[in-house]
């Protein structure tokens, strides 16, 4: 309908990729239908704010679809009608991108804002894939994301964690800006690093020993704009370009909510680790 997911992925392409021509359309849109409300703000709050008011459809936009480098299909069934069009170049869905389902973004018409902003993670996660996949953008060394479903599963998740890193000779960042882990590295005996993603990067950072794990400097209650920017990417980069990394993200629930934090954090991640006891 052009009124959530692509509207909000638009505005992320444009944040990301500020000298391409990024445009959004909806398959079933009503002309001139408003984005909604709550997707407008969301984005805002991360940074992202949407520059497109109102919908539009397949007949208005036929000439700038069959012109593009690249479509990007919320669902596969929507692949179809782009191809009936005429459209011949690159055609994905976020179906086809990831095997992991629960990264697949619904629909967010009639959600709450905490749902929403789950939805609208993975819509961003995927989007970005997609682009970064398609500009062949790829990390040096891969990059493991180590992802708890849940809280209790953190420690878990946190071992597994250190022994990828040790399998690996990775690095090994705590990607949870929201709450970033002090005594459970502690207790494991990895000293914490700090770094600051508020800050620009070094490109030529100073990789941690076997001992030392990079953790944020203090919690952040809006990481999800950080994630967005390309400065993340940047970060996860660097230290790519020397050695294996991996990410452990916060977990996909916490005991009040589901978060969006894991789809993003590890959106530029080549490998996917979900724990679960």
């Amino acid at each position: 309908m052009n009124q959530a997911r692509s509207p909000f992925a638009q505005a992320v392409l444009q944040r990301n990729f500020p000298n391409d021509q990024i445009s959004s359309t909806g398959v079933r849109a009503i002309l001139d239908t408003p984005v909604m409300e709550m997707v407008a703000a969301i984005a805002k709050e991360w940074n992202v704010p949407i520059s497109k008011k109102y919908s539009t459809n397949l007949d208005v936009d036929k000439d700038v679809i069959l012109s593009a480098d690249l479509v990007i299909c919320a669902e596969e069934a929507h692949c179809a009608a782009i191809t009936a069009l005429g459209y011949t170049g690159a055609l994905i869905s976020y179906e086809k991108i990831l095997e992991d389902k629960d990264f697949i973004p619904l629909d967010p018409d009639g959600y709450t804002p905490e749902n929403m902003r789950r939805e609208l993670g993975k819509v961003a996660a995927l989007t970005l894939r997609a682009v970064l996949d398609h500009k062949k953008i790829s990390n040096k060394h891969p990059v493991l994301a180590v992802i708890p479903h849940g809280i209790s599963d953190l420690e878990m998740a946190l071992t597994h964690a250190q022994f990828e890193r040790k399998l690996r000779g990775a690095v090994l960042i705590d990607a949870d800006l929201r709450a970033p882990l002090h005594q459970e590295l502690l207790d494991l005996g990895i000293e914490r690093v700090e770094f600051d993603v508020t800050e620009h990067f070094d490109e030529n950072p100073q990789v941690p020993s076997e001992s030392q794990a990079l953790s944020h400097v203090r919690q952040l209650d809006d990481p999800e704009k950080y994630f967005l920017d390309p400065l993340w990417r940047d970060f996860i980069a660097s230290y790519s370009q020397r050695s294996p990394v991996v990410l452990l993200t916060a977990p996909r629930h916490s005991r009040m909510r589901r978060l969006p934090d894991s789809y993003l954090s590890s959106l530029h991640a080549d490998e996917f680790s979900v724990i679960s006891s």
